[in-house]
């Protein structure tokens, strides 16, 4: 009977322990954390407009003529559907103006444009272009996961982890990382924000579509696997039980 009880035990032990994760972003075929790399492909660009990209255009005092306008109530976002896409040929469509082309432009000169071209029905009109789908992914350990807005504006890293609600309870924070993707490839960029002058250093202004992750530390693993144990503890102490009382 007690080896009945042991070898269950044992095999219950050895299924709580079959469950193992590996975390995202584990790679260590090169080393990212240098400054040649920060240099190369980690310094701001300003982003230009894309095929595919959608935008509003605000015209003060001129709402007829404006798209997703950030001046009225009709205020829009990517959720309302009140956008331009710019389309394959790198335009788009707008009221008395017509086809403008805007791919290849960063927003501030696609502003330029689009006042240069206004000037000839309104007199020094003042515009506003938004881009939508710019958004950057905060994953790991960090209070509020998930994908966030980036705007034009120029947001830092720590800025992004602060959006997120800051790192959690089992965060390494010596271990962040910043995926970028350049020419179809994922560079990653690692960051010790234990090391103040690291963490000034490496506060990258970050770019669309960048992902963030910050992985865990040691305690996280030893939470989980106390997590799993603790029904296969409660599983074997009934089954010791009713072996127990079938044997009387």
């Amino acid at each position: 009977m007690r080896k009945l009880i042991l070898g269950i035990i044992v095999l219950l032990t050895i299924c709580s322990s079959c469950s193992t994760t590996n975390p995202l972003f584990n790679s260590t075929l090169t080393e990212t954390n240098d400054n040649v790399v920060l240099q190369e492909y980690f310094t701001y660009q300003d982003v230009t407009l894309k095929i595919g990209d959608r935008i509003t255009v605000s015209i003060w005092g001129h709402e007829e003529l404006s798209i997703g306008s950030v001046n009225s109530i009709f205020s829009s976002n990517e959720a309302t559907g009140r956008w331009l896409t710019i389309d394959a040929l790198g335009e788009v469509n707008l009221p008395k103006i017509g086809a403008l082309q805007l791919a290849g432009y960063t927003a501030k000169e696609a502003n330029i444009i689009l006042e240069k071209a206004y000037s000839s029905y309104i007199k020094n009109p003042i515009i506003n272009l938004k881009v939508l789908n710019y958004y950057v992914t905060v994953l790991g350990e960090v209070e509020q996961a998930g994908k966030y807005d980036l705007g034009d504006e120029k947001v830092t890293l720590l800025e992004m982890i602060a959006m997120a609600g800051g790192l959690d309870k089992y965060a390494d924070p010596s271990l962040v990382k910043v995926v970028r993707t350049i020419d179809n490839q994922p560079i990653e960029l690692l960051i010790d924000l234990t090391d103040i002058r690291a963490a000034h250093q490496f506060n990258i202004i970050l770019q669309p579509e960048d992902i963030i992750y910050v992985a865990s530390g040691g305690r996280k693993p030893l939470d989980e696997n106390l997590q799993r144990l603790t029904p296969v503890a409660s599983l074997v102490t009934a089954v010791a039980v009713l072996i127990s009382i079938l044997a009387n």
